[in-house]
């Protein structure tokens, strides 16, 4: 099966990631001061109950499918009959979660009807076969589908959302458009594989690796979600809103980060079957340069603009938002740098456990420290927990890994990454000085930040900015 190239694929994955930052910028300013902070902290919180039921009735089979498949992809006949065993495992598994999840949540509960609209969504993740696309490293019709979703949704939010009382018509908008998204999916599938069953089906194999990577998938989710529930539960849900706004804006700039992940996890573990270690050396060292170059700016850069670009994003009610956006701008760097270790390189090279073990660690740390600190640091706890568990992930998988990366090398290639960061820090926080007015000070500080960053890495003939030169050049070429 022919397959595209890293550079392609990874090209699809920032596509689509650019077009999940782009809208955000139109639709989130609209959703809060429509909904406002009551209703978006309602939505946040039920959002992450639903969360905890969709992990479960996945058990860790979308990373595992992806792994699977790229073993096989060049099997037509295996191909096949993994696909099938893993579609069918899924479907068990979603039977099974709507068997609790009705009961649960859809009768009594506080919110009853927001939980029903859900069940949209816990049957939409259960269709979900975009780990087959990722596996046979064909990214394209991954990101065409996602942007089908996308467009759907902010159709729908500007057509129908108008005020508070439209929460359900606003969740029933996202859950909607996400299982058109995964119908979708299967219209392009028997172009791939015929799905024909070779021998008897044989579930049983596949549960057993989805669970060994359920673990660390349930763990990451566990520390991104708990802090969300604990805040509902133990003060209240305006909290709740506050601190996933900061979150969603963290989330949506490392989502371009961590997007390199999926590339790179399919051609590392048809690396690892080869035991070319060389081969993946060279990769991950490529992908933490890139992480880093991107990261680095975009988290000092957030710190340097907070106090002006809140108000002009969320509005006046969500001004709380600025002091935990600060907090958790060193997310953007933990949660990139711990994908490239976990998905990148510890999950494809078999070391799963390895992974396991550092996620479990890291949600300990989290649960403890929210429990601890909720009831008197509030929001602060919440991101203090956060910020300690990706940083107990961090040191438990470079341990594992250090055969595999040079922090010597890494350090020589990004040090005046660092160098360039902190000059465009201080220049956006010059800017923040002058008294201009809010839309034209925010312009201002993000094109003197971009500009000093750009020429200083310039300056200092950053291989990942050249890298960019020399690939927008042959583009050009390509294009004459």
């Amino acid at each position: 099966m022919k397959k595209a190239s890293v550079s392609e694929n990874l090209f699809y994955n920032i596509l689509y990631q650019v077009v999940i930052t782009v809208l955000p910028i139109l639709t989130t300013p609209y959703v809060a001061r429509v909904l406002g902070l009551e209703a978006s902290g309602i939505h946040s919180f039920t959002e992450s109950i639903v969360t905890y039921f969709i992990l479960f009735g996945s058990l860790g089979t979308s990373l595992y499918g992806i792994r699977a498949v790229a073993r096989v992809r060049d099997n037509p006949e295996q191909l096949s009959q993994t696909t099938l065993e893993i579609v069918a495992l899924k479907l068990v598994l979603l039977l099974v979660t709507l068997a609790v999840y009705g009961p649960t949540l859809c009768i009594r509960s506080e919110y009853a009807l927001i939980y029903r609209i859900h069940l949209i969504n816990v049957v939409a993740s259960g269709l979900d076969i975009s780990w087959f696309y990722q596996g046979i490293e064909d990214f394209k019709k991954v990101t065409i589908r996602n942007f089908i979703v996308k467009i759907l949704f902010v159709v729908s939010l500007f057509v129908f959302v108008k005020s508070p009382s439209d929460l359900p018509i606003y969740v029933f908008a996202i859950v909607a458009s996400t299982l058109f998204g995964n119908l979708l999916m299967f219209y392009y599938l028997p172009k791939y594989t015929k799905l024909k069953l070779s021998k008897k089906l044989s579930l049983f194999p596949h549960l057993k690796g989805s669970l060994l990577l359920f673990v660390p998938q349930i763990m990451n989710y566990i520390y991104a979600l708990l802090d969300r529930s604990l805040l509902g539960w133990m003060t209240n849900t305006d909290n709740v809103g506050i601190y996933d706004q900061a979150q969603r804006l963290i989330r949506m700039i490392t989502g371009i980060l961590m997007s390199l992940g999926y590339v790179m996890m399919a051609r590392i573990s048809n690396l690892s079957l080869n035991n070319d270690v060389e081969g993946i050396k060279q990769y991950i060292r490529k992908s933490i340069n890139f992480t880093l170059f991107l990261a680095l700016p975009a988290m000092f850069g957030i710190m340097a603009v907070a106090n002006d670009f809140i108000p002009f994003f969320l509005g006046e009610e969500f001004l709380a938002v600025i002091p935990t956006l600060k907090y958790l701008s060193p997310l953007i760097l933990t949660l990139s740098i711990n994908s490239i270790l976990g998905v990148q390189l510890l999950i494809p090279i078999g070391k799963e456990k390895r992974y396991t073990l550092a996620t479990i660690m890291g949600a300990l740390t989290n649960v403890v420290l929210n429990v601890l600190l909720i009831p008197r640091l509030g929001i602060l706890s919440a991101c203090i927990a956060s910020l300690s568990a990706e940083l107990v992930v961090f040191t438990v998988c470079f341990i594992a890994a250090r055969n595999m990366i040079s922090v010597k090398a890494v350090f020589k290639d990004n040090v005046f990454v660092l160098f360039a960061c902190v000059l465009m820090y201080v220049a956006v926080v010059l800017v923040s000085k002058l008294e201009l007015g809010l839309v034209v000070k925010l312009i201002l500080e993000v094109a003197v930040g971009g500009l000093v960053y750009f020429v200083v890495t310039l300056i200092t003939k950053n291989e990942i900015l050249l890298s960019i030169f020399e690939k927008a050049k042959n583009l050009l070429k390509r294009g004459v």
